[in-house]
């Protein structure tokens, strides 16, 4: 509004150095009559008159005064035209919009506060197209009232809508140099927005624009953002802990939507790719895997590495999702891209390992030899399982604590890869190479948890059918028996495993109770 003014500025002191004699600037600041007496006074003082020296002396005197009459004249003018562009259109203003508008905002708020966001972005798009009715044209008013419709509309899951919404917002905003206050609250929305979309560098072009001030955790941070970012990880860590619990009770049900808002949550703490929110979508990607949810889990697994495409994290970081997506692909009879998968696993933990063996690796080779079990190459599978036994010699060779201290134990894994390894001897009729892997299995969850594990029942109902074709049927029930209890303590019986025991049981009890009553027949006298 300024640029008119400053033009007519410069004209009118030109005027007055070059034509001030004429009047000139006062005819050009609307002061005719004096500046028609500053011309009379002009020819008066040529006419060659008495008076004529006395005319020209009053004139320059006055074109003296007049350069602060015209500086003073040019401010007035700028603050007039200042005055005028605050009220626009203020008699246009539709009164009854704005009070309509006045009413929806009051009944956003509402429903806002009762977290209704079907309701709440329902009247963000009436007080928007209210708006629009009142201002026609960018307004304070009317990027405000976006920036509300948007913030309604991302909480809803609706991101396209928030995303036009917000944009609008921004670029009315940056039109009319709205205070920075409101600015910032318009571009920390969008750049959530951007950031669930999975536009990550628009998110971090968004977020870079707030300005930094302080650091919180090794992370820059604003001041006005402190509480809410504290809140959020607050709340991260809270919704962590309760899907790790859920998860680890086998509430798969509970743990799912707990994840879920883990990492949505992590989302909007950091604005875009981290490892946090990789960390969170491997492990929802797990649990949907669990649950079955195989499609869900599949996308789940492809943002996933995308992300840590974006961020160029190690193959340490793809080898959990790439061998639970191969997992997926097992399930779903899709056995090429799993075989492909899991051969990407062995690669990247022996990578991972420098050649080491880790429990990475075992399990790796586990994964790919079950798949060859699972789909009738029985030599595929008894190579993978060998060398995955190769390594877990080495580990067991280094020693438990060691192998603690590095990594972590994973007897769940190595009791499971040793009786999978036994069960391809099974099916081969093989007793002799089998019955080892078992005890061994059964040794290592001895130690572990106290053999109360559904691969410790797996094991002694192994070991049973082995004793009972060996004949040995009172070591057949002890092992049928234990099988039993533990089933009936870990094992849910959606397989028929507590049946199948009790059937065991009752049979080998019932053999040796005939051939108990078959020797006291034979000794009785005749």
């Amino acid at each position: 509004m300024r640029k008119p003014c400053t033009r007519r500025a410069s004209f009118a002191w030109l005027l007055l150095v070059a034509g001030g004699f004429l009047g000139a600037h006062r005819f050009y600041l609307n002061s005719p009559f004096a500046g028609a007496a500053q011309l009379a006074l002009l020819l008066a003082g040529v006419s060659g008159l008495p008076a004529s020296r006395f005319c020209l002396g009053l004139l320059g005197l006055w074109l003296l005064v007049d350069i602060y009459w015209v500086h003073v004249r040019l401010k007035r003018d700028d603050g007039a035209h200042a005055r005028a562009a605050r009220r626009p259109m203020a008699k246009d203003y539709d009164m009854a919009a704005l009070d309509e508008a006045h009413k929806l905002r009051e009944r956003f708020i509402a429903a806002a506060a009762a977290q209704d966001w079907a309701q709440a972005a329902a009247l963000g798009e009436q007080i928007v197209a209210a708006a629009r009715r009142v201002f026609k044209g960018p307004h304070e008013n009317l990027a405000m009232s976006l920036c509300m419709h948007g913030q309604a509309c991302y909480r809803l899951g609706t991101f396209d809508k928030a995303k036009a919404s917000l944009e609008e917002s921004l670029s009315i905003a940056l039109q009319i140099d709205l205070s920075a206050e409101d600015l910032q609250t318009i571009r920390k929305a969008l750049s959530l927005v951007y950031a669930e979309t999975g536009e990550y560098p628009a998110a971090q072009a968004i977020h870079a624009a707030l300005p930094i001030l302080s650091t919180l955790s090794g992370a820059t941070v604003r001041p006005e953002d402190a509480p809410e970012l504290q809140a959020l990880q607050s709340l991260l860590a809270r919704q962590e802990k309760q899907y790790m619990e859920a998860f680890a009770q086998g509430d798969l049900e509970r743990a799912e939507p707990l994840c879920a808002e883990a990492v949505a949550t992590s989302r909007r703490l950091f604005a875009g790719p981290d490892t946090a929110v990789v960390f969170h979508l491997v492990n929802l990607a797990e649990i949907r895997r669990q649950m079955k949810s195989h499609d869900q889990a599949i996308a789940t697994l492809h943002e996933c590495l995308t992300m840590i495409d974006t961020l160029d994290l190690d193959d340490s970081w793809r080898l959990g999702p790439t061998n639970t997506l191969a997992l997926v692909h097992a399930a779903t009879g899709r056995h090429t891209e799993a075989e492909a998968l899991y051969k990407q696993t062995i690669a990247m933990a022996i990578a991972a390992g420098k050649g080491a063996s880790t429990n990475a690796v075992v399990r790796a080779f586990n994964n790919l030899a079950f798949l060859y079990a699972d789909t009738g190459q029985a030599r595929k599978a008894a190579l993978c399982y060998a060398r995955a036994l190769v390594h877990l010699d080495k580990l067991d060779a280094e020693g438990a604590e060691k192998t603690e201290q590095r990594e972590g134990s994973d007897s769940d894994l190595h009791a499971s890869m040793l009786n999978n390894y036994a069960d391809l001897f099974m099916a081969r009729r093989d007793i002799a190479s089998a019955q080892p892997l078992y005890e061994r299995a059964l040794a290592i969850q001895e130690r572990s948890c106290k053999g109360i594990s559904s691969m410790a029942a797996h094991a002694h109902n192994a070991l049973g059918l082995i004793a009972q074709e060996r004949g040995d049927l009172r070591q057949a029930l002890v092992h049928f028996r234990r099988t039993l209890l533990l089933n009936q303590i870990c094992a849910p019986d959606h397989l028929g495993n507590i049946a199948n025991a009790q059937r065991n049981v009752d049979g080998v009890s019932g053999t040796l109770a005939a051939v108990a009553h078959a020797a006291r027949v034979e000794r009785s006298p005749t």
